[in-house]
């Protein structure tokens, strides 16, 4: 139990509890009108969550365990996170395209092929989880739970986001040999999607196509949805 592997009954029985709060999360949230200020519930899973993530990185910055090209909170999901957590506390509407867009289009991944070494024996696999959990958790709740639509004017704010945070981490993946926001030239050591995209310099452009192309997607239906009405009007 020390060790975790992507595709095996460990990943399927971590992503089953994660719809199953998700789902419950969402029902439970529903009974009260989408315009309340977070209620108390949400207030406690966020500084839960904030609470955590600040003692694990304080932990991970501590000697021995200190290694500044894994441990610092600089990859797209730690600050995501971060994020999410701070919308069910504050419910601050900037952060919501950040969350939603970040979290649909760019953090779910590692749900899917996750850069996870550790097994259930170990605190890193529930911290694991517990962030990219409570990403898609928290971006699927603001939609179905709390009334969120996602618009252009959100995808233009979460590009110019992520461009900023790519700004921040590049020239430091450059000069250190890291690969924070997996746009470094080192690889992650478990088996991920940047494997498929080529050698790096090369592979920054098809990151950056495939992030910008993947937040459009998860925008599209909304601005159909929208668009239909006036096209049957």
């Amino acid at each position: 139990m020390e060790t975790f592997r992507a595709f095996t009954a460990t990943h399927a029985a971590a992503l089953g509890v994660i719809a199953l709060l998700t789902a419950v999360s969402i029902a439970l949230r529903r009974r009260a009108p989408p315009a309340l200020p977070p209620l108390p519930a949400e207030r406690v899973v966020g500084f839960a969550y904030l609470a955590t993530w600040s003692v694990t990185y304080l932990w991970l910055l501590s000697p021995p365990l200190r290694d500044v090209a894994k441990t610092l909170p600089l990859q797209l999901c730690h600050l995501t996170a971060a994020a999410a957590a701070l919308l069910l506390v504050t419910g601050a509407p900037r952060l919501r395209p950040i969350v939603y867009f970040w979290g649909i289009a760019l953090s779910t991944q590692a749900l899917i092929t996750p850069a996870l070494s550790e097994g259930p024996a170990l605190y890193p696999f529930w911290f694991f989880w517990a962030t990219h959990g409570l990403i898609a958790g928290v971006a699927a709740y603001d939609v179905l739970a709390r009334g969120y639509r996602p618009d252009w004017r959100g995808y233009r704010q979460a590009c110019i986001a992520a461009a900023l945070y790519v700004a921040l981490v590049l020239p430091l993946d450059i000069a250190f040999g890291w690969n924070y926001g997996f746009v470094g030239p080192s690889k992650p050591e478990v088996r991920t999607i940047v494997d498929l995209l080529g050698p790096w310099p090369e592979r920054l452009a098809l990151i950056t196509l495939i992030a910008a192309g993947a937040m459009m997607l998860v925008v599209l239906p909304w601005e159909l949805a929208r668009a239909h009405p006036r096209r049957r009007s």
